[in-house]
């Protein structure tokens, strides 16, 4: 991110300015005899303002002006009001004369305004998309489009989330091109019923090989989770094999049949893939699974041409593993020049095969980086065959009863036991005891499998768990599934392990030793729920006979009733059926959000998708959870909420997060990068100060490229480097009266050098740029200043003074050296440096014959 340095501004500062200046560029200005109200005023812009200043009359035509089509500059002033900052597609120096005109419309020829603002240079290109984007809410008369006569729902299911582009067609008359809308909907994944006895519609799907050739846009797709690894599953049908990136550690199984509904993309050329904001439901539980047999063998040449042809296909490799920071995991393969194998995002990795040859086999999904061939493995084990074969918990809960070793993180735990997972699937190991694994612990377990209520769990016989870590934060981002009376009923005839989310009536009956719990299911005819060896201190008693909201893994089903290893429970209320509200519509109102586009060139509106970042949209759950209907403080607010919906980014992972910024519900997008610790916005605007001088009626701006005092503590960012000090500490010193001071006296004449030194300064937009600053010399007694004091200015400083090339300016106007009196120095021409980044710097020196003390304040640049 380009950083941009921040200077302050002080009214005085122009009164600085030289009268040949003022005449020169401001006609009159020096010569107001009939001035009757001439003010120096400054303002600070509020965000409030930024509005107003956006919807001034006259700054509309401007805009128009410049760019007749509006599709650049009126879309980027509408912006301002929005984002509260100016841009280079915006600038302040457009928009603030007409605000200062409406604000002060009786200040007289010469009066000066000095503006304090918000502004934003080199934007990214693909955040100006969201300029002008408005809201549409689907209408009921969106829904009677979608589901005609025979169905009467007022929400999208899976099965019909794929119409918005068509409602947005016919809602939107003539978009142009690049238009934007934020659309709001109620979302069900219960397809409605016919009513009247009639038939139940059929639910039509894209084969996925066709979704993936038609390239972005919203589709319904519906197979089998082949495989899957801390963030994504793999879904696969007849025809194709697709990712469905959930950015948290799945809550399916091998063997899921699921449906996948909502938008595909590519970033960066990698696979199209369904994003987080999918919806996914469980339709079939498979009771048999199989990895394929014969995984293509990827030789070195392969893999360097996976980096630019990039299928998903089943592959297996061998190379020397490399584990760093117990979060990357990379497979260096002989006889190649730059690919790399990368197995990405497991759950766990038997940490003794760093360092040595294995055979990798599993999905490669992707190449990123342009070198790693990422893959989801299936198998990471000894090249030559030796060591403990590692089975995915998934495959153990479909196979046959036997002995395994596996591996995963502890997902919950109850009295007797613990919840086993590594996004290929969950386990019971039961070992008839309080265990003492806790939950995010990563163990390996070796023991016996055997079938309890149609589901595989690990006894406790010949049973061996061994922690390898703790602390593993995956599971804090579980997404349960929601679980419907009519599903809880229909998990009696299909159980299998899963963590899922219900609520209903509590029951709590103490039983002498222990209290049982059991939950009246909300929704369920036959289906009644039991907390499976729940530990009391863990449950508020004080729940019996309230409705609760429950969370955990369904364990088994057995005579009506669903068994389950709870992980929490609480009293329903507005915000513990927050998840139940983003997957069950209540009426017609939205619980969905998504950006849509309009692309021309195909006259179709694609859900919105960036190759620069990933683009995150709030729901309107998350405005409930955050209490407000918008979010005021995004670079408080939104880091937060993309550590918990993006908990195993990477390091410089980018995301733009699509919000409500104010009572208005203006629409804005702000990115942010992940710097492997936090998200930290990078759409930061720089406070900045613009100068306006009214002459000959005319607000005209004047132009300052830097400016500060250095009083109270200001710096301005300047800095020092010491050449020499002899016995010295220091020479410059900055203080509150009397801005930089340097000195080489200390009981004595001292021998020194040092360099007091600007922050960058950037004279790219300039034209006729100068230098003045307000200086004091003392002592300088017969010597020659030139000999003690000289301005420099550079135009490659990296760091070192000694090293840059540094040009000395002739500067007119400098004191004699004999006082305390301030000078104000002859502006220096600066415009050979026009178009350049320069740093300025005050070189000190001082001998045994000659140390002055030398004070510097009120530096300006400025045209």
């Amino acid at each position: 991110m380009k950083k941009n340095i921040l200077f302050s501004m002080f009214a005085g500062l122009l009164l600085l300015a030289s009268c040949d200046y003022n005449e020169d560029n401001f006609p009159g200005y020096d010569d107001l005899t009939n001035a009757t109200d001439v003010q120096n005023v400054t303002l600070t812009l509020e965000d409030a303002e930024y509005k107003t200043i956006a919807g001034i009359a006259a700054n509309k035509e401007l805009a128009l002006s410049k760019d007749p089509e509006g599709e650049t500059y009126a879309k980027a002033l509408e912006a301002v009001g929005k984002n509260k900052f100016f841009t280079e597609d915006a600038p302040a120096a457009w928009y603030l004369p007409a605000y200062i005109n409406d604000k002060h419309p009786y200040l007289s020829d010469g009066s000066k305004v000095t503006v304090n603002y918000n502004n934003f240079e080199e934007l990214p290109e693909y955040l100006k998309d969201f300029n002008s984007v408005s809201k549409y809410d689907l209408t009921s008369d969106d829904y009677k489009a979608v589901w005609g006569e025979t169905v009467s729902a007022s929400f999208l299911s899976p099965s019909t989330v794929r119409q918005i582009p068509d409602l947005l067609a016919e809602a939107v008359k003539n978009p142009a091109d690049g238009a934007m809308r934020l659309v709001n909907y109620a979302y069900s994944e219960t397809e409605p019923s016919t009513g009247g006895g009639g038939e139940e519609p059929e639910p039509t799907y894209t084969n996925i090989a066709e979704a993936i050739n038609s390239g972005a846009g919203t589709y319904d797709v519906k197979g089998e989770v082949v495989a899957a690894n801390a963030k994504s599953i793999l879904v696969k049908d007849d025809t194709g094999i697709i990712m469905v990136y959930l950015n948290a550690l799945p809550t399916y199984s091998l063997g899921d049949v699921v449906t996948v509904s909502g938008a595909i993309s590519s970033y960066k050329g990698a696979p199209f893939q369904f994003s987080k904001d999918a919806e996914i439901a469980v339709v079939e539980r498979k009771t048999t699974f199989a990895y394929p047999t014969s995984p293509k063998n990827m030789t070195a040449s392969d893999m360097e041409a996976y980096l630019t042809a990039q299928p998903v296909e089943y592959v297996t490799y061998e190379g020397t593993l490399s584990i760093a920071d117990g979060k990357y995991f990379n497979v260096a393969v002989e006889g190649t020049s730059t690919a790399v194998g990368s197995i990405q995002y497991p759950i766990a990795i038997d940490n003794t095969l760093d360092g040595k040859k294995v055979k990798v086999t599993g999905y490669a999904v992707g190449a990123s980086s342009d070198k790693f061939v990422n893959t989801i493995a299936t198998s990471v084990a000894l090249a030559d065959g030796t060591g403990t074969v590692t089975t995915p918990v998934g495959l153990i809960a479909l196979s046959e009863a036997g002995t395994y070793t596996t591996r995963g993180v502890v997902a919950a735990i109850h009295t007797r036991g613990f919840m086993l997972t590594d996004g290929t699937g969950s386990i019971l190991v039961y070992e008839n005891k309080m265990p003492s694994s806790k939950v995010g612990d990563i163990v390996s377990v070796v023991g016996t499998t055997a079938s309890r209520n149609g589901l595989m769990q690990f006894g406790n016989s010949n049973l061996t768990v061994t922690k390898e870590s703790e602390g593993n934060t995956a599971v804090g981002g579980l997404i349960a599934q929601v679980m419907t009376g009519e599903d809880m009923d229909n998990y009696i005839a299909a159980p299998r392990v899963v963590y899922a989310t219900y609520t209903g009536i509590l029951t709590i009956e103490n039983k002498g030793s222990y209290n049982s719990y059991s939950v009246e299911i909300d929704g369920a005819t036959t289906a009644k729920a039991s907390f499976s060896y729940a530990d009391d201190t863990a449950i508020d008693q004080s729940l019996n006979g309230k409705q609760v909201v429950v969370y955990g893994y369904l364990l088994e089903a057995k005579d009506e009733i669903v068994n389950t290893m709870v992980t929490s429970v609480a009293e329903v209320a507005a915000t513990n059926l927050r998840v139940f509200g983003m997957t069950r519509a209540s009426g017609s109102t939205p619980n969905t959000s998504a950006v849509y586009r309009y692309d021309a060139s195909t006259t179709r509106w694609k859900a919105y998708t960036s190759e620069a970042a990933g683009i995150a949209v709030l729901q309107p759950a998350d405005y409930t959870s955050i209490g407000s209907k918008y979010v005021s403080k995004p670079a408080e607010t939104l880091p937060v909420y993309l550590k918990q919906n993006y908990p195993y980014a990477k390091k410089d992972d980018v995301m733009a997060v699509v919000y409500y910024s104010n009572s208005d519900l203006a629409i804005t997008a702000t990115e942010f990068v992940y710097d492997g610790a936090v998200w930290t916005q990078t759409t930061v605007s720089t406070p900045s100060v613009i100068v306006f001088l009214k002459s000959q009626g005319v607000w005209t701006e004047a132009k300052v490229y830097y400016s500060c005092s250095f009083l109270n503590d200001d710096d301005g960012g300047f800095f020092t480097q010491d050449v020499e000090l002899s016995d010295l500490k220091s020479v410059w010193k900055l203080d509150k009266a009397y801005g930089w001071k340097g000195s080489g006296y200390s009981g004595g004449n001292k021998v020194t050098e040092s360099w007091l030194v600007s922050p960058e300064i950037s004279l790219k937009k300039s034209a006729l740029p100068v230098l003045k600053f307000d200086i004091a010399i003392n002592y300088l007694n017969d010597g020659e200043l030139a000999k003690n004091l000289n301005v420099m200015i550079s135009t490659n400083y990296a760091g070192d003074v000694t090293e840059a090339d540094w040009t000395e300016l002739t500067v007119e106007g400098m004191p004699a050296g004999d006082s305390w009196d301030f000078s104000t120095v002859t502006p220096v021409d600066l415009s050979a440096y026009k178009d350049q980044n320069i740093r300025i710097a005050f070189r000190y020196r001082s001998d045994l014959a000659v140390a002055t003390t030398t004070e510097i304040k009120n530096l300006s640049i400025q045209e």
